[in-house]
């Protein structure tokens, strides 16, 4: 069986209207009103990177595995644009050798998965793959989302780095990038440490999901 392990990366949309600009005012006095954040700039930054109606997808990491031979190949997209990073992501996703591919990914079901079809459609990009489109939940054979298993599908959420920890794995979350300037890195062409920092998520999802293999449904 070989199976594809994806993380996206998202930032905020350079430039939006005055809806999207009234939503994310908004959207970031509830967050600050919550008490998640102190700074007004950073609730604004999560707000506008985490909807794909506000933000864009900056890069993809991925990592084909084969269980079959143990291959593993790394690759990430990250290009000057998000429509030529989505193209370049959706050419593998498309291609015909993809059609028996599992998709393996950290809560991607509900965030990464949906940004990149609301992202395509924005941009007017096909997505033919009907197993990466097939979002049915309790079910593993298009999509294996290890949070969800790992949450009982989203009754106890559990993050990345909580669950490494758990199982003993390295914190994905350490390293010269983090979210909060992986855009910075981008605009400053340090394309190596973006790459680096995206297959950091890449890895420990990777990890995560050889634990919980065994228990899948066969």
């Amino acid at each position: 069986m070989r199976y594809l392990i994806f993380d996206i990366e998202t930032i905020p949309l350079p430039d939006v209207g005055a809806v999207q600009l009234a939503e994310v005012e908004r959207r970031t006095k509830r967050e600050l009103e919550r008490g998640r954040f102190t700074e007004t700039e950073a609730a604004e930054s999560l707000v506008r990177s985490v909807s794909p109606f506000l933000g864009q997808v900056l890069a993809v990491g991925m990592r084909l595995y084969s269980d079959d031979s143990g291959d593993i190949k790394d690759k990430v997209i990250c290009e000057s644009g998000e429509k030529e990073t989505l193209e370049l992501f959706l050419e593998t996703i498309n291609h015909p050798a993809s059609g028996d591919l599992r998709f393996v990914h950290y809560n991607g079901l509900d965030f990464d998965l949906p940004f990149i079809i609301v992202r395509a459609a924005h941009h007017g990009l096909k997505i033919t793959n009907r197993r990466f489109l097939n979002l049915r939940k309790f079910y593993y054979d298009n999509h294996i989302d290890v949070m969800q298993f790992l949450s009982a599908w989203g009754r106890h959420p559990v993050s990345l780095e909580l669950a490494c920890a758990s199982f003993g794995l390295p914190s994905p979350k350490e390293g010269e990038v983090t979210g909060e300037s992986v855009a910075a890195a981008h605009q400053a062409g340090e394309l190596e440490k973006v790459a680096e920092y995206v297959l950091r998520d890449v890895e420990a999802t990777y990890q995560l999901f050889l634990k919980i293999k065994p228990y899948l449904p066969r």
